[in-house]
C-alpha cells in the first residue's frame, strides 16, 4: 500500500518521452524509459458502424513490470481515460492473465515483457463519419523493478474510414494470441470449495488425472489474499488443498473468493489452458 501513497511524489523521475516511427496500424510509440506504449488496431480501416478491437500495447525492459488489475499487496494497475468522438464508445480494458512479480522483495501480480490490454470500440447512431476515426487516451501506469516509476502519457490512433472494415494482418496474430490466453470458466461438474478460518484461507481443488506436482497458484481479485506469501499445496482425500493467507487489506465481509486459478501444467491436459476464472462461496470454519 505504501506504493499507492508515494505514487504522486516520484513523478519527477520521469525520463523525457518521444514518439518513435512505427509500421502497420499502430499509433505513435511513447517512450517512457523502462516502458514503451502505443495503441494498435485489428483493423487497417473501419466502416464506422461495426464493433472492432484496439489494444494498448506495453513493452517493458527486462526486470521491469507493470501491474495486473488486482495487483495484490502493492502496486497500481494501468488505466486509460479515453477521448473519443461523439457516438464512439470504448469498453473497459481486458487485462491479460498475470504473473507473480517482485517490487524489491515484495511479491505482487503483474506483467513482464510485452502485453496487450484490449478494448472494443463501438458506434451509436450519434457518430457522424468523416474520413478518419481518431482515438485518443490519457494513460497512467506504474512501472517497477528495484524502484518504481509512475508514468503518464497521451496515446493516439488514427484509422481511415472506408465502406468496409479491413483487417490489419500485421496485428491479427497478436489479438488471436491474446484471446487464446484468456481465462475460462471451469468445466461443468468441476467442484471446488473455499474455506476461511480467521486469517487463513483454503481452497479444495479436484485433482487432475495425472498427479505430478500441481504447480497451482491463486491470483485473487480485490485484496482478499496476501500476494506476498507462499501458497503451499498438499494432497487431501483425493483432492488438492491450496493454503493461503488473508491480506491485512481484505474486506472481512466478503462472501466469495474470486480470481484466477493458475496451474503451470495447464488444466484438462491442455498446457495452453493455464487459468480458470473462479468464484467460490467462502465457507466459515
Amino acid at each position: 500500500m505504501w506504493l499507492r501513497k508515494v505514487f504522486p511524489l516520484v513523478c519527477s523521475f520521469f525520463l523525457p518521452a518521444f514518439s518513435v516511427s512505427v509500421s502497420g496500424r499502430e499509433g505513435p510509440v511513447l517512450d517512457k524509459g523502462p516502458t514503451l506504449h502505443s495503441l494498435i488496431s485489428e483493423l487497417s480501416a473501419c466502416n464506422g458502424k461495426e464493433t472492432f478491437q484496439i489494444a494498448w500495447r506495453i513493452r517493458r525492459q527486462p526486470d521491469w513490470h507493470t501491474y495486473w488489475l488486482h495487483p495484490g499487496d502493492v502496486g497500481v494497475p494501468p488505466s486509460i481515460e479515453w477521448d473519443l468522438p461523439d457516438g464512439v464508445e470504448a469498453s473497459p480494458l481486458v487485462f491479460p492473465p498475470p504473473k507473480r512479480v517482485l517490487m524489491g522483495e515484495v511479491a505482487a501480480h503483474g506483467h513482464h515483457g510485452e502485453t496487450l490490454f484490449v478494448s472494443k470500440i463501438s458506434f451509436s447512431e450519434a457518430f457522424v463519419p468523416t474520413d478518419r476515426l481518431v482515438i485518443r487516451g490519457k494513460a497512467a501506469w506504474l512501472a517497477c523493478s528495484q524502484t518504481c516509476l509512475p508514468g503518464f502519457g497521451e496515446l493516439e490512433l488514427s484509422l481511415p474510414i472506408h465502406s468496409e472494415n479491413q483487417k490489419d494482418k500485421s496485428w491479427t496474430g497478436h489479438f488471436l494470441s491474446f484471446q487464446k490466453k484468456l481465462p475460462v470458466p471451469p468445466p461443468e461438474g468441476w467442484q471446488a470449495q473455499a474455506f476461511e478460518d480467521g486469517n487463513k484461507l483454503r481452497m479444495i481443488i479436484p485433482e487432475e488425472p495425472e498427479t505430478s506436482t500441481p504447480g497451482i497458484y491463486f491470483f485473487s481479485e480485490g485484496r482478499t489474499v496476501k500476494s506476498d506469501a507462499m501458497q503451499p499445496v498438499r494432497p487431501r482425500n483425493g483432492n488438492w488443498e491450496l493454503q493461503m493467507a488473508r491480506s491485512a487489506w481484505s474486506n472481512k465481509s466478503e462472501t466469495h473468493l474470486r480470481g484466477l486459478l493458475y496451474r503451470k501444467a495447464g488444466w484438462q491436459g491442455d498446457p495452453t489452458l493455464q487459468f480458470y476464472q473462479v468464484s467460490l462461496p467462502l465457507i466459515k470454519r
